[in-house]
């Protein structure tokens, strides 16, 4: 044990270095709190042993600079003084000192404070290493499933790869999971985690030729994990992960609840797609992060396109940024038109984005990652504005009876400034409400009822119109549709694309028209393209129309010559 003795008297400081060497103890002296303080960040004793009384630095300007410093804060430091004022001892004590000796002091009463500090220190030590040994051990156990937590599990794909020539990983990942937690509690939630760790479990004791390197992990939240030892193949992969989830949506008894629920799972094969542990990983989760757009209970095995498509992903995101910073997306404008009279009654504001190096991005590829990413909110915040405007400038241009459609983004819907950005946007543009329709889409609306509702009615209540776009490809209930405050719908293209030739797209179309004239809504048809389409929609008494039929989307200087209308 190393002690530092910190005194400016050199007969006293002399004495206490040749007492405790006696003792045994590695001793090393210094003669004021300037010198002890470098010695301490050079050597680290295991003690400190200070008078208070000291030139250049004293005993309390020591104490507080070592309880400051992040490598010396819990050495143990014991001071001696020829004071005994309580006030003295107190405001060393708050400082940071761990005992308080008053000179001149027995060699008794040294040694014992002496050792029941560094008894002490030596037992805190312990207690630190107890407690971060079990913090670690946590890490590696789930204490809810008992299953392997990600540290762990990863150590035994390291072992598993070093022995088998082949080794398969799946992650899965419940569908839904959150919806439980949020409606019925996070208790159940629990016990729903504990039964998939458990028939986990069981499978993977009782499959075809299992190993000892098989594994079963909770790796995080709602994921699962398997390592399979000598599987080679993807048929025999996609078969075992076929099984994995028939078992997971099996009906859950829980908590007096039945819950059914699907998983959806990602897979990758050691060689052939995975050279280390983190990398198998990697990849399997990548593979179920792709899985799970396509549904509940999808399977995907890696493939590196995977890997090119989230890096492009990511490139976008970065970039997005930039353009929105820099001024490079742009507003296009697609003409609806009156389909009776040919008369140009609106426009739908559609976002571009030209980039400098990759050329045109179209929106199906660059949107979901802006909503992914939250930027789509200060996205739609500038669309809005920048098509409001354009919109007055072409009313004070002299051109009448014309609307300017903004589709809405999930964020910008979800959240509550949405009336405000409306009444901003108008009072900014000076654009008149009646001008200005607002777009929102038939699973935005059914996110929440309660919420559209609201929603809906105070932008109503600013004089706006309402359209539901893509009509027709969600899961609306005409209940609800009746409850909503909107204006118009718009039958997607998927229906328009084959009206004349495909029997079911005909009579769908044929209802959601009767359905909204019903409803006192007017209709409006996306995607038209052929005389045909627009011949069949008149019939109908489909009111307006948009597509190619007329015009693409094009920029405002284009869209402009738009006014003249249709001609047939």
């Amino acid at each position: 044990m190393n002690i530092l003795i910190v005194e400016d008297e050199p007969s006293l400081r002399e004495n206490l270095q040749w007492m405790l060497e006696l003792e045994g103890y590695q001793v090393t002296a210094a003669c004021n709190g300037a010198e002890a303080l470098v010695r301490a960040r050079n050597e680290r004793p295991d003690l400190v042993l200070t008078d208070v009384m000291m030139p250049e630095m004293d005993g309390y300007a020591l104490v507080r600079a070592l309880r400051e410093d992040a490598q010396l804060a819990a050495v143990p430091i014991i001071m001696l003084t020829a004071k005994a004022d309580r006030v003295d001892v107190r405001s060393a004590m708050n400082l940071g000192a761990d005992d308080y000796l008053t000179k001149p002091c027995r060699r008794d009463e040294l040694l014992e404070a002496i050792q029941a500090r560094l008894l002490r220190s030596s037992n805190l030590e312990q207690a630190a290493q107890r407690l971060h040994q079990e913090a670690r051990q946590a890490m590696q156990i789930d204490t809810l499933t008992s299953l392997p937590g990600r540290d762990l599990f990863e150590q035994r794909i390291e072992a598993a790869l070093q022995q088998q020539s082949s080794v398969a990983l799946v992650c899965l990942g419940l569908d839904g999971f959150a919806k439980i937690n949020e409606s019925l509690g996070t208790s159940i939630g629990d016990l729903v985690l504990r039964e998939v760790g458990k028939r986990l479990n069981i499978y993977s004791a009782h499959w075809e030729s299992p190993t000892a390197y098989d594994s079963v992990s909770r790796i995080g939240g709602d994921e699962f994990a398997l390592c399979m030892g000598g599987l080679a193949g993807e048929d025999a992969l996609e078969l075992r992960a076929s099984e994995l989830l028939r078992r997971l949506a099996a009906p859950y008894q829980v908590g007096g609840h039945t819950l059914f629920l699907t998983a959806s799972a990602g897979a990758s094969l050691y060689p052939s797609q995975a050279d280390s542990a983190h990398a198998l990983m990697l990849n399997a989760e990548s593979a179920l992060h792709h899985a799970k757009p396509s549904g509940p209970g999808s399977y995907l095995i890696f493939d590196p396109a995977m890997n090119r498509q989230v890096a492009r992903s990511l490139h976008i995101h970065n970039e997005l940024h930039r353009a929105l910073a820099q001024g490079d997306l742009q507003v296009f404008y697609q003409p609806q038109v009156q389909i009776t009279t040919g008369k140009l009654v609106g426009f739908e504001a559609l976002l571009r984005w030209q980039h400098a190096t990759l050329g045109w991005i179209s929106p199906a590829e660059f949107i979901p990652v802006a909503e992914q990413s939250g930027i789509i909110v200060q996205i739609g915040q500038w669309v809005m504005h920048t098509a409001a405007a354009q919109a007055a400038q072409w009313l004070a241009e002299g051109h009448q009876d014309f609307r300017m459609a903004v589709n809405l983004s999930v964020r910008q819907f979800a959240g509550k400034d949405l009336p405000l950005l409306v009444q901003e946007v108008l009072r900014n543009t000076g654009l008149p409400p009646h001008m200005l329709e607002l777009e929102v889409t038939e699973s935005m609306a059914l996110q929440s009822v309660a919420s559209t509702l609201g929603t809906l009615h105070a932008c109503k209540t600013l004089g706006v119109k309402l359209a539901m776009d893509d009509f027709g490809t969600g899961y609306s209930s005409l209940a609800y549709l009746k409850r909503y405050p909107l204006d118009a719908l718009k039958i997607d293209q998927a229906f328009v694309r084959n009206i004349t030739q495909d029997l079911g797209d005909a009579a769908i179309t044929r209802a959601i028209v009767a359905m909204a004239h019903s409803f006192g809504m007017t209709v409006i048809a996306e995607g038209v393209e052929t005389v045909d389409q627009l011949e069949f929609l008149k019939s109908l008494g489909c009111e307006d129309f948009q597509g190619y039929l007329f015009s693409k989307p094009v920029p405002a200087d284009e869209a402009v010559l738009c006014f003249a209308g249709y001609q047939g």
